[in-house]
């Protein structure tokens, strides 16, 4: 007998696309879970799914109906859509894993087991060292806080939580957080060395999004005097203009020049 052939996502997505008449799309998020992007994968499909009032397929909050109940077929179409969206939002080398599950809660499970376990001490490791490594290069200041933002997210869900004492986490998170505002500053450019002096010689370093909007304040400040440098429009050549101005304004009038 011939080996069974694994149906394809094109396969899957040719049946049950349409949901009571309407056309719904197969994709929720644009990201494909690999080995390496779980965390960023299951956030962004739990916003998709909940965002077409499907997530209780994935929780088990609505188990299936019995075969006889007037609610199967209707359960059953929405819970192949969500299996769908789940189908075409991994790679294909992960997707005969959950192609054969029976429902969308079954599949998720699996995905769940498979590479959401929080293996603390490996995890923790690899993403302080790429925070670490992480410099603002030639990216705006947006992207780099941004690309720090996410690993802080990674590294706070394999973070132990369990505090016995709500002072001591209160403590410990202020610490965290004025960590992370030096990790941002120190990877700034050398032409931040000015606000960043300054926002270091305070007698204590604020927020890390007042830090922030202060960084971006001066990118932009400096990206509009490069502007008006290109255009002719620097400060020297104010100054010259405004030098040649006064020198003709004295020759037309020796009794008094106009300039200060």
């Amino acid at each position: 007998m011939a080996d069974a052939v694994l149906p394809t996502v094109a396969d899957v997505q040719g049946t049950g696309s349409n949901l009571k008449g309407e056309n719904v799309s197969v994709h929720v998020t644009s990201i494909r879970l690999n080995k390496d992007n779980y965390l960023s994968w299951s956030a962004a499909l739990e916003i998709g799914i909940t965002s077409r009032g499907r997530l209780q397929y994935i929780t088990g909050e609505k188990p299936a109906p019995a075969k006889n109940d007037p609610q199967w077929a209707t359960w059953t179409l929405e819970d192949s859509q969500v299996k769908v969206w789940l189908i075409s939002s991994v790679s294909t080398d992960i997707q005969p894993l959950i192609l054969r599950k029976s429902t969308a809660y079954e599949m998720w499970t699996i995905l769940v087991r498979m590479y959401g376990r929080k293996k603390r001490v490996l995890h923790t490791y690899q993403i302080k060292r790429s925070i670490y490594a992480l410099r603002l290069g030639g990216s705006s200041v947006a992207s780099f806080y941004a690309a720090l933002k996410t690993k802080w997210e990674e590294l706070d869900y394999h973070m132990n939580d369990d505090w016995k004492n709500a002072s001591d986490q209160a403590l410990y998170w202020e610490k965290e957080w004025t960590d992370r505002t030096f990790i941002f500053l120190g990877g700034l450019r050398d032409e931040f060395e000015s606000v960043r002096s300054q926002l270091l010689n305070c007698d204590e370093i604020p927020g890390i999004e007042e830090v922030y909007a202060r960084v971006e304040a001066e990118e932009q400040r400096r990206q509009i005097m490069h502007i008006d440098t290109s255009h002719g429009s620097s400060p020297t050549a104010f100054v010259s203009r405004t030098a040649a101005s006064c020198s003709w304004s004295s020759s037309l009038h020796p009794a008094g020049s106009f300039c200060a």
